[in-house]
């Protein structure tokens, strides 16, 4: 027989909604903080829906909050939004670590506890559980939320130059009207009247009204001639609306650009 305890019912209700579906002998008790396996031959299966039933309630339950409570008294971030921020990233994370990133392995260290705690067990209090699991990822979970507060910067760091890259080319008059830009698996810009812009020309707009935002930008980057001959009007020939490159355009110049498909393309 497997006992455990909860002290709320909505993770007693959490939990045996996802052992039932393996097991359905599984029961919850009247008080609703009792779910227990009335079986005498418990296999390391068993063992096994316990340990993930368990894994899948403390990240969904207890995760953002062990991550709250050490930014704001670990590293005293106090404003909500950039707290409530963070945790968006942190679920971001837990969906799909970023590639480049070297991140501790807090979950490694969350599962070895689980499993320890959970194996050849008769009786678990969720709630000592729980304690006995930050205590053991505690200091790996510190370092791990130093990352996301890193990633959290370097977005703010970003979403501040896309909004200097829109003050550009929705405020400085560099006197161009309007910009082709063709897909054609790389992309070219074309003036109005159809001939291509070179990197001679866009150099020289770069001298002629020169601004911190495109300072030092790649010379081969296909966004830069953008940004730095701002048009007024910007319309892009592409047959890929969800590239990368498109979506950035469509952001800094927002109303500014206009979609059209490459056979549209009239040069």
């Amino acid at each position: 027989m497997v006992f455990i305890h909860f002290s709320k019912k909505y993770e007693a209700h959490f939990f045996y909604k996802i052992v039932v579906r393996e097991h359905k002998r599984w029961l919850l008790n009247d008080s609703g903080l009792d779910v227990f396996l009335d079986d005498e031959n418990v296999c390391e299966k068993t063992y096994d829906e316990i340990f993930q039933a368990f894994r899948e309630l403390i990240l969904a339950r207890k995760w953002l909050g062990w991550v709250e409570g050490i930014l704001k008294h670990r590293y005293y971030f106090s404003d909500q939004e950039e707290v409530e921020r963070i945790l968006e990233i942190s679920r971001d994370f837990e969906d799909e670590e970023p590639s480049g990133l070297s991140l501790p392995p807090v979950y490694d260290a969350l599962d070895r506890t689980l499993r320890s705690e959970v194996k050849g067990c008769a009786y678990v209090s969720f709630d000592e559980l729980a304690v006995a699991c930050l205590e053991s990822v505690h200091e790996q979970l510190i370092d791990y939320t130093g990352f996301l507060i890193d990633e959290y910067k370097q977005e703010e760091a970003y979403q501040l130059l896309l909004h200097s890259w829109r003050e550009r080319v929705h405020y400085r008059d560099t006197g161009v009207q309007r910009l082709h830009l063709l897909d054609e698996g790389e992309w070219v810009y074309f003036h109005d009247e159809g001939n291509p812009i070179s990197s001679s020309e866009t150099d020289l707009y770069l001298k002629q009204y020169p601004d911190e935002s495109v300072r030092g930008l790649p010379e081969n980057w296909s966004v830069t001639p953008a940004l730095v001959h701002a048009p007024n009007e910007l319309i892009i020939y592409t047959d890929q609306q969800g590239g990368s490159t498109f979506l950035l355009l469509q952001n800094i110049f927002e109303e500014k650009v206009i979609w059209k498909r490459v056979a549209e393309f009239p040069f």
